[in-house]
């Protein structure tokens, strides 16, 4: 298992001349959960997007560190390969059913046909959506969909896993079988982002939260659970 970090440092990002975010600057070692805590408009979702690649930042530098590698995101290609973003709204084609969209995935992904068959048959297995793999995702409740996003998210096996509201309209069946899900994944030595608005949950999950406050850190504290 490699031995890493997430380091951020001084990332800036402004709509004109608005700011979203200023100057901000963390570390998160792996093996970790970090909560991002903050009203609506705290650039929660931005810092998120522009981690995944999906939003250009400003300034700042954003690497992964590890004992005998460095890579920036700027290294777009590698950069994607270890990551894993799994956004607020929903990305998932209503038509298809629970394992077809897995089906889908992988094959967008680029996975070999061996190693999609191998991917769909532990989903069979898998607690988050085993009982539910040929339901319409349009027939899925709010948290079952969210389990089924959380899957394809981690799919490839990325070591920086970054989830914006992922519990949003989750039951709290759903809720704890996510929440034991990022737990193991934490114990396996991933680095795991969580954004969201209830301070509760994410009191629960984090080890660290950060805290922004108009697009600046207010607070960056470890959980005292």
């Amino acid at each position: 298992m490699m031995t890493f970090s997430l380091k951020v440092r001084g990332l800036s990002k402004a709509w004109s001349a608005h700011k979203i975010l200023e100057d901000i600057s963390f570390e998160q070692p792996q093996g970790s959960i970090c909560g991002i805590a903050g009203e609506n408009g705290a650039g929660k979702s931005t810092l998120l997007k522009i981690l995944a690649s999906v939003l250009a930042r400003d300034s700042g530098d954003v690497f992964i560190e590890g004992d005998s590698f460095r890579v920036s995101l700027d290294d777009l290609n590698v950069w994607r390969q270890l990551i894993a973003y799994v956004p607020q709204e929903l990305a998932l084609d209503d038509r298809l059913t629970v394992r077809e969209t897995l089906s889908f995935w992988t094959a967008a992904r680029g996975m070999s046909v061996r190693d999609r068959k191998e991917q769909i048959k532990m989903s069979e297995a898998d607690p988050l959506i085993s009982d539910f793999l040929e339901k319409p995702i349009r027939e899925c409740s709010g948290g079952m969909a969210r389990r089924v996003s959380l899957i394809v998210g981690l799919l490839g096996d990325p070591q920086l896993i970054l989830l914006d509201e992922p519990f949003a309209g989750a039951d709290d069946y759903s809720r704890e079988l996510m929440f034991e899900r990022l737990n193991l994944l934490r114990s396996g030595g991933k680095a795991i982002l969580v954004a969201a608005h209830e301070g509760e949950i994410l009191k629960s999950l984090s080890d660290r939260i950060l805290h922004l406050h108009e697009g600046k850190v207010r607070d960056n504290l470890l959980n005292d659970k």
